[in-house]
């Protein structure tokens, strides 16, 4: 196993920059959570962390999460329409778009 050592410093405050090339192993970039969790053995380890998944950050957009709750109610209302083959659902959603831009 290899190893590599880096240095940081800490500032009068507590706070410390962690080196560039720690940030980039560990895959952390500005305003990324970091845990600092105790071992077994006493020492500390540094683990990326995030409250939400990078790839599920859209979801949780008010705008998003409003469409998402329309969609289900739409379901539930049986308010939906299916189709059976790729041709029947390119024209929906293209006769769909039209809609939309007849509305504008």
């Amino acid at each position: 196993m290899s190893s590599s050592v880096s240095f940081l410093s800490v500032d009068k405050k507590g706070r410390a920059t962690l080196p560039e090339e720690v940030r980039s192993a560990l895959g952390i970039r500005t305003g990324d959570l970091v845990l600092l969790e105790q071992t077994e053995k006493g020492t500390w380890e540094l683990v990326p962390a995030s409250l939400v998944p990078r790839d599920q950050l859209w979801f949780h957009h008010p705008e998003m999460r409003e469409r998402v709750a329309q969609a289900e109610a739409d379901l539930a209302g049986r308010r939906s329409t299916r189709t059976r083959t790729a041709g029947q659902a390119k024209a929906f959603l293209d006769g769909l778009k039209r809609q939309r831009r007849v509305r504008k």
